[in-house]
């Protein structure tokens, strides 16, 4: 798989998709806690472009909380207008920089998990080509920091009921891939498209 290019296809759905967006729409509450689909774009244009140096200071103000420091830095960087942050994510298509110790795997792992962020809330239904769902939740399964994914779905089997994906052994949690994906990523607001006798033992670990 050219995983660069499965990249840059997303992040231009993704523009695609907030072009057709209003202003208020961008103030929409994300499945990430903090952020709302402007702060998630802002993400997704700083993670392009982080310097070791700036990296360190950050996690330095943030009492070495990379979250903190991540979540901080959207939040800054999102307060620009709908149009500027757009231009900038059609800016980062075809650029090939990862986050320092970051690999380009990585990047299209929160190219996805971040678009789903984004469409969820705002009910917008684009799926991910096969390629590229399958190829992100085989890698998201054995992830552990910064996702905790491992932790979250050991003794579990999950099952994904629109492609032929499945991982773990014990009680089933169900549902489509990019659910499933995006529960692996943390997201409480995905469980809700999940079903299966783990389930609870699932929910009560998000």
């Amino acid at each position: 798989m050219d995983t660069w290019a499965n990249y840059d296809a997303e992040r231009e759905a993704l523009c695609g998709d907030l072009a057709g967006l209003g202003d208020s729409q961008w103030e929409t509450q994300s499945l990430c806690g903090e952020w709302k689909v402007r702060h998630v774009v802002a993400h997704l244009v700083a993670e392009c472009d982080r310097k070791t140096a700036a990296m360190l200071i950050g996690f330095l103000r943030s009492g070495l909380d990379p979250n903190r420091y991540i979540a901080r830095e959207a939040l800054v960087a999102g307060e620009a207008s709908p149009g500027s942050l757009l231009n900038q994510l059609r800016a980062t298509i075809g650029k090939r920089k990862t986050p320092p110790l970051a690999k380009p795997m990585a990047m299209l792992i929160d190219t996805v998990c971040h678009s789903g962020d984004i469409r969820l809330p705002l009910g917008i239904n684009r799926k991910p080509t096969e390629e590229t769902v399958l190829a992100v939740a085989e890698d998201m399964k054995s992830a552990n920091f910064p996702l905790g994914t491992r932790r979250r779905i050991t003794g579990l089997r999950l099952v994904a009921t629109d492609t032929a994906w499945s991982t773990g052994n014990g009680p089933a949690v169900e549902g489509p891939v990019e659910s499933l994906i995006l529960m692996m990523a943390g997201r409480r607001g995905a469980l809700e498209g999940l079903t299966g006798e783990g389930l609870p033992l699932l929910t009560s670990r998000m």
